[in-house]
Order: C-alpha cells, then sequence, then structure tokens
C-alpha cells in the first residue's frame, strides 16, 4: 500500500502557512490551514502540532506562543520528598491552540470594535508571557505571583 502523504512545507515556502499578527481576525485562519495541512500530511501527535504551529511565526510571535505553560506543560513536584524531579502535565495540541486565541481578544470575531484598546491590552499580555516564562524557568518569580505582577503592569487609570 503506498503512503500518500505530503511533507509539511519548509519555513519559507510559498505554500506555508501564513498569519500577520496585525490581523487578529485571521488567526483563525491561520489555525485552519495548519490543521488542514495537519491532515494532508498526517501530522497527528500534540506536540508536533504546536511545533509546526510556531515554526512558521516570526521570532517574537513564536517566543510568546511558546512562553504559554500549555506548549511544555506545567511542571509540579514529584510526589516524594526524597526525589526532586519534576513531572510535567502535558497539554493537547487544542487546550494550547484555545489559550492562543485568548492572547489575541477579537481573534474570533470580525467586529473590530475596540479594537485599539483591546491591542494593546493584547500587546501588553503577550510580552508579559514572555518575561514571566523568563522569570519562572530562572528561579526570579513564583508562578503563583503571576496574575498578581500582571495586573501591577496596568495602569490604575483604567
Amino acid at each position: 500500500m503506498e503512503d500518500n502523504a505530503r511533507l509539511m512545507p519548509t519555513c519559507g515556502h510559498h505554500t506555508m502557512p501564513k498569519w500577520d499578527e496585525e490581523k487578529v481576525h485571521e488567526l483563525a485562519q491561520y489555525f485552519q490551514e495548519l490543521e488542514y495541512l495537519f491532515r494532508d500530511c498526517r501530522v497527528n501527535d500534540n506536540r508536533q502540532k504546536k511545533d509546526y504551529a510556531v515554526h512558521y511565526l516570526t521570532y517574537d510571535t513564536r517566543e510568546t506562543w511558546m512562553s504559554v505553560k500549555e506548549y511544555e506543560g506545567e511542571f509540579t513536584p514529584a510526589a516524594t520528598h526524597d526525589k526532586p524531579e519534576r513531572a510535567a502535565h502535558a497539554y493537547t495540541y487544542e487546550e494550547w491552540k484555545a489559550e492562543i486565541f485568548k492572547l489575541y481578544p477579537g481573534s474570533e470575531s470580525k467586529d473590530s470594535k475596540g479594537t485599539l484598546s483591546r491591542a494593546s491590552f493584547s500587546q501588553y499580555h503577550r510580552e508579559f508571557q514572555k518575561i514571566v516564562k523568563w522569570l519562572v524557568d530562572n528561579g526570579k518569580m513564583e508562578r503563583s505571583s503571576e496574575k498578581e505582577k500582571f495586573q501591577h503592569g496596568i495602569p490604575s487609570t483604567l
């Protein structure tokens, strides 16, 4: 039996999925194109899907999407005190994708009312995600204080 699966396009190839972060309303289309390719190229693994989804993005957007905890998984302390290893809870591609949509208010809607203020807030949130990941990964901040720090960065005039 012949295997007719295609290969995923390389970065920069004219058939690769594209998304312009300035056009938030086109995010759903980006994921639809990816998922068409996943079916056509027989990509079924959650991790591979996430890797391909970030592969075609700009550096900054890729860093932001990879900083979302559902990309790598959430680490929890091991069950015993004598084993300091940490175990990861693996998130599915769909769970991760849902979190990505939350980063871009209006991404699932064609309505552009209030886009400027939502876009500014969304940009702040995306940048904050990258910084928090670095701080947590380098032991400079606990994940539990993330919400407090996030709110602290929002001007009190809002």
